[in-house]
């Protein structure tokens, strides 16, 4: 099952454990990864702003997600919400691009 994550103002920041970068045909580069405050799989909005230094995006809706090593955590769920996000959002295509921001975290 699959809800909304509401208003930023509800929840304006997201730790996300298992995280992965996806950029959609259009050009978005969307999160996927694990809230780590529920265990729920998150997709976030497109991506506006990255911090390679503090780890952090800010994404269209405001939100911020802070990006963290979480190794062994399953991330099953994360990509099954991508799955079905992409579903809805007609993306018939995308790409991984996280190694683009894990080499810019490494190279600050």
């Amino acid at each position: 099952m699959l809800w909304g994550t509401g208003s930023p103002a509800r929840k304006p920041r997201f730790e996300l454990g298992g995280w992965a970068v996806v950029e959609t045909a259009p050009g978005e580069h969307h999160l996927v990864g694990i809230d780590l405050d529920t265990g729920a799989g998150q997709v976030s909005s497109a991506i506006v702003r990255f911090d390679a230094v503090t780890m952090r995006c800010e994404t269209a809706s405001g939100r911020i997600y802070v990006l963290h090593e979480t190794e062994g955590l399953s991330t099953r769920e994360a990509w099954y919400v991508w799955d079905v996000w992409c579903q809805v959002n007609g993306i018939g295509s995308w790409s991984d691009v996280t190694a683009r921001y894990r080499k810019a975290a490494t190279s600050e």
